[in-house]
């Protein structure tokens, strides 16, 4: 029902609120304009009061990433099977990793963050996952500058590029919206639990912890043994991006048959319908608890 006559130029309709998924998200593009505000406010919230500003986040980006370079490939001498070299290697699994990892760290507490302005202003709170994947993507982009220049010191070493200019790196972009897709979908269940729990993100951290050595983030596929922990290790949705991802860059082969890459896409979008499912049925509850 339009409350404001019609000759009123830019006057709002008050309609009822839909509660289905697609109209939540039909409800989300029209508010689409506030994802640019969200996104840089949760990268804002980054840097804020700190001295050293965007070079911290460089740092906190980077330095973890070089000692487990060190350890892994100095110390216990981790290397592909293909001859990649291993900070290569290792670095284009912890693009991915960290790009999911980071994700869902922000969108865990994306509601909890704006509790302030959820409680005075009405927009679709499904925004507020969605943009905060903002830091992840600014941390996407110090990696993949940090890959190019690997891949540099290396043809400068040996006289080879490592990720070359070929028609494969068009499925790099595929596989980071496939890391996306799975931490928004987590995001949407955990985003509304912390709303409720305030320690879900610490058991969180712990348990992403472990997933990433459940992962080939640190090791090639190739030199798991068991056959048991290699099934375990394919259960995992984001072995799928982090092996496509690697093959778009360095070109290593992918490890996964087509039938596992398919249960994990299927896995990866069942989780983020089931996520807006739950988001949009339990949010309004959350929010009045917060």
């Amino acid at each position: 029902m339009s409350y404001a006559p019609e000759s009123v130029v830019g006057a709002w309709t008050i309609e009822p609120r839909q509660s289905t998924v697609f109209a939540k998200l039909a409800e989300v593009w029209r508010y689409r304009h506030l994802l640019g505000y969200f996104a840089t406010r949760t990268l804002q919230q980054l840097y804020k009061r700190s001295s050293f500003g965007w070079l911290w986040m460089m740092v906190r980006v980077t330095a973890p990433i070089g000692l487990q370079g060190l350890i892994f490939g100095a110390a216990l001498g981790m290397e592909s099977s293909d001859g990649t070299p291993y900070a290569l290697f290792m670095l284009c699994g912890q693009t991915t990793w960290i790009l999911f990892d980071r994700s869902l760290l922000f969108i865990t507490r994306s509601m909890e963050r704006n509790k302030k302005l959820i409680a005075k202003v009405y927009f679709p709170r499904l925004i507020l996952p969605i943009a905060a994947v903002s830091p992840a993507l600014m941390f996407l982009t110090i990696l993949s500058i940090a890959l190019a220049g690997v891949d540099v010191y290396f043809w400068h070493r040996r006289g080879i590029w490592f990720i070359p200019l070929e028609w494969r790196l068009l499925l790099a972009p595929v596989a980071i919206v496939i890391s996306l897709a799975f931490a928004i979908g987590i995001g949407f269940w955990t985003s509304v639990l912390q709303a409720r729990h305030r320690d879900i993100r610490f058991g969180l951290r712990y348990t992403i912890g472990f997933a990433m050595y459940a992962t080939t983030v640190l090791y090639p596929i190739s030199q798991i043994n068991s056959p048991i922990v290699r099934r375990f290790v394919e259960l995992n949705p984001m072995e799928c991006s982090i092996e496509l991802f690697r093959y778009a860059t360095v070109g290593t082969k992918l490890e996964i048959s087509d039938a596992v890459f398919t249960y994990q896409l299927v896995a990866i979008v069942l989780v983020a319908l089931s996520g807006i499912w739950f988001f949009n049925r339990e949010e309004s509850a959350s929010v009045d608890k917060m």
